[in-house]
């Protein structure tokens, strides 16, 4: 008898009986919890703060979340019998605090050294902090030591960024809470969902986010991480823009966040940088060398040495982090980071095809657009600005007002303040309801005239939408970019460049974080080397000031113009671009005009001012 074949039948009996009685937990596993068949009576759920109604605590669930913003549901090893959810957005306590708690029974630590809490999970984030309570007193809770699940992780993003994946489903958290655990005889676990002004990330307001779904619950005393496991993490740099003209191609940095996540030291990781053109041809290679990174140890912040001139032709470029060690790594898939920029004739775009859409759950009206960097404006001009929505059927009658603004790059911390940037044009579109997806490209300007650029400056190309109803307007986006290591790297060297600005409200005020630096809108911005059309000339700031504003019946423009203008006509503009008045005046310099505003409707208005030496556009709010 052949004793080898005997011993691999013998091999594959048992794999095959193994496989059999597979489940969701492992050999060192001393506590597991399924969730099967609904609520274990054994533990409980407390409403620390919330609405008191049957959603402002933990249930179980077959079905996921069921709220008006509602995620996939959980896609757990054993979701077939039930898993527990908070369900944040079904519940919303708008602008109040949401503290909800999902706490274990007492499980014995006593007899183990080490302590792994091992969990199935799917969440997304919106200024709320999941958290890991452990303690041993339930009599108080507040001594609990507190874990951040998601430590990092900003408005919109799903749990998975921080493994570098966020459409992970379900994604597997292991935390080693043997400080805290181990040696203990009566030790509680609890699961924390809060949401207050503590736990702002870029969402507003609070107490109305996504949900926290959680499933096969367990206690194990092995370490759960391979020997050898490193990978590159989500936070690595991309082009400061998807797709950028030659004319304004500028040198590109790279910085990737590398982490161990084996249980044994790596001596010498590298990190290569590698750039491929549409031809295949490497066009840069550097690599990153670093010392000893130990188990569970995180190395960040690390810039590559050179950057790369971006030849100033039109082409496609790859771009791709790689990391090596030296004993092979037990999951090398996460050992990549690819992207995607293009150089393009003259288009400007954060996006490389829309994958989503977005619109703000705080208020229907907003404004979202995208800041470009000119470095070499003298002899271009601005033609188009190119944006899509995905509702169009339901917009039908209704408007967007598209903008082009220039700034001076001052910032309030993540904010553009109104006094920082200037209107440099503005144009309507109004939606006939058949558009689908169709992008739509229409001319900067209102009237087509070009708009000369300058060097050095910030572009915004936005779209503005504004209702008196409740009728939301879901603008195409794109959230396969995250440009936030980009942004990071280039305000390291005090060249800061930005991805998306939103206004919630349409206040005025543009926040740089928009809906998280992984979301941008599709708002693309066309320029050209010589004019088709007209051009106009952009009165510098100062020329021409409006107050005040608000106006309720009569509003002054106030002129310091450097020459006298023989002829200037001030024409007020609703935001559907239709003219609501028009007057003509002679020989201007220094003076003073009043605006009736008694007869316009409350809301927003743009002011054109057209003078001999250029234009000027501002805008006006009239509350009555």
């Amino acid at each position: 008898m052949n004793l080898r074949t005997l011993s691999n039948k013998f091999a594959i009996a048992v794999i095959l009986l193994c496989f059999g009685s597979a489940n969701a937990f492992a050999q060192g596993d001393f506590y597991t919890e399924d969730f099967a068949g609904g609520f274990p009576s054994d533990w409980t759920t407390v409403e620390v703060e919330g609405n008191g109604q049957p959603t402002s605590v933990w249930f179980y669930t077959t079905e996921g979340p069921t709220g008006a913003f509602a995620t996939a549901p959980l896609a757990s090893t054993t979701a077939a019998n039930g898993w527990m959810i908070f369900d944040s957005d079904l519940n919303c306590n708008l602008g109040a605090n949401q503290d909800s708690w999902l706490i274990s029974p007492a499980i014995d630590c006593s007899q183990k050294e080490n302590v792994w809490l091992l969990f199935e999970t799917f969440y997304r984030t919106y200024s709320c902090r999941p958290q890991i309570r452990v303690g041993t007193d339930l009599s108080d809770t507040a001594s609990w030591v507190a874990i951040e699940v998601f430590p990092g992780i900003t408005a919109n993003q799903f749990g998975g960024v921080i493994d570098g994946d966020q459409s992970i489903n379900p994604q597997v958290i292991d935390i080693d809470i043997s400080e805290w655990a181990a040696g203990l005889s009566n030790v509680y676990i609890a699961f924390q969902f809060l949401s207050s002004n503590e736990t702002l990330n870029g969402g507003s307001p609070i107490g109305c986010a996504y949900n926290w779904q959680i499933d096969d619950v367990r206690l194990t005393d092995l370490n759960p991480a391979p020997a050898n496991d490193m990978r590159v993490n989500a936070f690595f740099a991309i082009a400061p823009n998807a797709v950028t003209p030659y004319t304004q191609v500028e040198p590109i940095g790279f910085i990737a966040d590398i982490q161990n996540i084996g249980s044994a030291t790596q001596d010498s990781p590298v990190l290569t940088m590698t750039v491929v053109n549409s031809n295949g041809d490497v066009v840069y290679e550097e690599d990153l060398e670093y010392g000893a990174i130990a188990s569970d140890s995180l190395a960040e912040n690390v810039f590559f040495p050179l950057e790369f001139d971006v030849p100033a032709v039109p082409d496609v470029y790859t771009a791709t982090y790689s990391l090596a060690i030296d004993n092979p790594d037990s999951d090398s898939t996460n050992n990549t980071r690819e992207f995607t920029f293009v150089v393009s004739d003259s288009l400007f775009s954060k996006d490389l095809g829309a994958t989503r859409s977005v619109a703000p759950a705080a208020d229907e009206s907003f404004t979202y657009g995208n800041a470009y960097f000119v470095p070499q404006g003298a002899d271009l001009y601005a033609r188009y600005i190119t944006f899509g929505v995905v509702n169009a059927d339901e917009l039908v009658g209704k408007s967007v007002t598209t903008y082009l603004y220039s700034w001076n790059g001052v910032t309030d911390g993540r904010y553009i303040e109104p006094g920082d940037y200037t209107i440099l044009a503005f144009n309507s579109y109004f939606f006939e309801g058949d558009e689908g997806t169709e992008l739509i490209t229409i001319p900067v300007d209102l009237d087509g005239a070009e708009i000369a650029l300058e060097d050095n400056t910030y572009y915004i190309a936005a779209i503005e939408y504004a209702t008196d109803d409740d009728q939301s307007c879901f603008l195409q986006a794109a959230d396969n970019l995250d440009y936030a290591a980009m942004n990071f790297y280039t305000d390291s060297l005090d060249k800061p460049r930005y991805a998306g600005v939103l206004d919630v409200s349409n206040t005025g005020t543009l926040d740089l974080l928009g809906f998280g630096l992984d979301i941008v809108p599709v708002s693309r911005l066309s320029i050209s080397s010589a004019p088709v059309g007209t051009t106009d000339i952009i009165l510098p700031d100062g020329a021409v000031a409006l107050f005040p504003n608000p106006v309720n019946e009569l509003a002054t423009l106030e002129f310091n113009l450097e020459e006298q203008s023989s002829t200037v006509q001030v024409s007020v503009f609703d935001v559907t671009g239709r003219m609501m008045q028009q007057q003509n005046f002679d020989n201007i310099k220094s003076e003073r005009i009043q605006l009736n505003a008694k007869d316009l409707a409350n809301g927003n208005y743009m002011i054109r001012v057209r003078t001999d030496a250029g234009i000027k556009t501002l805008k006006m709010a009239v509350q009555h």
